[in-house]
């Protein structure tokens, strides 16, 4: 589990590393002259204005939105951390995608309204945002010129992702993507959204048509998390539908619950896996 969770904030710091703006040293001056007539104040050069944030006080762009969840989950990670019994991984693994999406902000460093293009750090090939007022949308289309890691990484494959953060709503969703042969192979569908109260919470659904070994096989998966002070409620639930899954949404369903998203998972087909949250300062499994 650690090795998620530090990968995933590694690749934060590292993409926020390149977002600081350094300045050139200054200009040695020459010693003062105590016969000389004092000289004026320089006169302060203007300093650039900083984007203004938006209405929630805080939120402007992507990291600002990841860290928003990292620092809920930091409250929670120890008693994640303690779990009797095999690590959940996947209580960990949804915020993985803000590890792609950061990537966004470094093409508009000024935060400005408009479409930037260009080389994305981490990913290695292009990508776009653009910026319309509270509204972030992202994405790329690339095709692989040669094997990545896996069977689902194969010269020719095309790997897309499209996705938005809409400032004042203070919800963010991405769907990605991996086709060949014209056929979808692996798809993802991620969201999060912040409450009223603080806390977060997320809907990932992931699915595939080939295995780990590259055998056909149509399986996916849909977690629900609930991120908030001494809260960490989760449903995983597990389908066969590989990646032609009906993706739910926050923006259709509302703030979702626990009991609320085991009913909704349970009505689109799917097996409940593992149900649970913090209770008396421990993570534990509800009954089944």
């Amino acid at each position: 589990m650690n090795k998620f969770k530090n990968g995933f904030i590694m690749m934060i710091c590292v993409a926020f590393i390149f977002t600081a703006c350094g300045g050139e040293k200054p200009t040695p001056q020459p010693a003062e002259d105590v016969s000389a007539p004092p000289q004026a104040e320089p006169v302060a050069e203007k300093a650039v204005p900083t984007p203004a944030p938006t209405q929630n006080g805080n939120i402007i762009k992507i990291g600002d939105f990841s860290e928003l969840w990292s620092q809920l989950y930091k409250q929670n990670e120890a008693v994640i951390n303690q779990f009797e019994g095999m690590p959940i991984m996947a209580l960990v693994t949804p915020p993985l995608t803000f590890a792609t999406s950061v990537q966004y902000d470094i093409l508009n460093l000024e935060n400005q309204n408009g479409r930037f293009e260009g080389k994305l750090m981490l990913a290695g090939y292009q990508g776009f945002v653009e910026k319309t007022g509270s509204r972030i949308s992202f994405g790329y289309d690339h095709t692989l010129d040669k094997d990545g890691f896996g069977p689902s990484a194969k010269a020719g494959d095309k790997t897309i992702q499209n996705g938005f953060l809409d400032l004042d709503q203070e919800f963010y969703q991405a769907e990605s993507s991996t086709e060949r042969a014209g056929k979808k192979i692996k798809r993802g569908v991620t969201e999060f959204k912040r409450l009223k109260d603080g806390s977060m919470i997320c809907l990932d659904f992931s699915g595939n048509t080939i295995d780990m070994r590259g055998n056909a096989v149509n399986n996916d998966q849909v977690i629900f998390l609930h991120n908030g002070q001494d809260r960490y409620d989760f449903v995983v639930a597990k389908g066969q539908k590989g990646t032609d899954f009906q993706a739910i949404s926050f923006a259709d369903k509302g703030d979702l619950t626990k009991e609320q998203a085991i009913e909704l998972f349970k009505a689109a087909g799917y097996t409940l896996d593992k149900v649970g949250g913090i209770k008396d300062g421990k993570l534990v499994l509800d009954p089944q």
